[in-house]
């Protein structure tokens, strides 16, 4: 790895970032949009920055659904810019607790009332549902990256029940949003930037899939979980056989599956 070129890239982001957060650290305490403003034009800034050709597909689906569980597939550490330059809405993003503290960023995550999960500490975890129905009660959406961490290999990876249980619990539609080009740019483990001349990514917006209410919470979840990951599985593996278990994070990571929650 080019540690130089590296360090160039990632200072753009931090320089967006000096950018814009600002603005929220300001105003952003009483206006939340404003703040919605600065998420926005860093995850734009620093991916034009970056030299990232951001295209969305099928946007219109995000005005149609004002209020959802937002899903998305986890390739790398730019899917949240990626992402972000397209979302005009007020939404929480449940991220890992060590990016709420990072300078600048991770102040702005905490001022705008992102959700922080802290890996492996169950008591720490415990207020997440409390500050979920209360984004809810705001009006605001919910996005989650289901897989929990990143793909290291490309492919779709099983998803945990947290966002599921959240549409189920809060009775909101999910929103997938399906990433591509982002794993190709930055692999696992490596901070720069895989040279290509063509930086293309695309965020698509699949169709909202609504949860059952059958008075089986548990089965509703995981019924919710399986189909929407069966989903995501038409668009990026369509000969890959579909088996409700490969679909469970929970039992594969208690099984010890390599990847799961890694």
């Amino acid at each position: 790895m080019n540690y130089l070129k590296a360090g160039s890239q990632w200072g753009r982001v931090g320089a967006s970032a000096m950018v814009h957060f600002p603005v929220s650290l300001c105003v952003g305490s009483f206006s939340r949009p404003a703040s919605q403003w600065a998420m926005r034009r860093w995850c734009k800034t620093s991916c034009d920055w970056l030299g990232i050709q951001n295209t969305l597909i099928d946007g219109h689906k995000l005005k149609a659904t004002p209020q959802a569980v937002i899903v998305a597939n986890h390739l790398s550490a730019l899917d949240i810019l990626v992402i972000g330059a397209h979302l005009r809405r007020d939404y929480r993003w449940l991220a890992k607790a060590e990016l709420f503290k990072v300078p600048l960023s991770g102040w702005h995550l905490n001022l705008a009332g992102h959700i922080p999960v802290f890996r492996g500490e169950r008591d720490r975890n415990s207020g997440i549902g409390a500050r979920i129905h209360k984004v809810v009660e705001e009006g605001a959406s919910v996005l989650f990256f289901p897989e929990g961490t990143r793909s290291r290999t490309g492919a779709l990876k099983p998803f945990f029940r947290g966002a599921f249980r959240t549409a189920v619990d809060e009775g909101l539609p999910v929103l997938p949003l399906l990433v591509r080009g982002t794993y190709d740019l930055l692999i696992p483990d490596e901070w720069e930037l895989v040279p290509k001349a063509d930086r293309q990514c695309s965020v698509q917006v699949l169709d909202p899939i609504l949860p059952a209410h059958t008075g089986d919470t548990a089965a509703d979840v995981d019924a919710l979980r399986f189909k929407v990951w069966s989903t995501y599985m038409g668009h990026l593996h369509p000969d890959a056989a579909l088996d409700p278990a490969q679909a469970d994070g929970e039992a594969l990571k208690a099984a010890g599956q390599a990847g799961v929650g890694t």
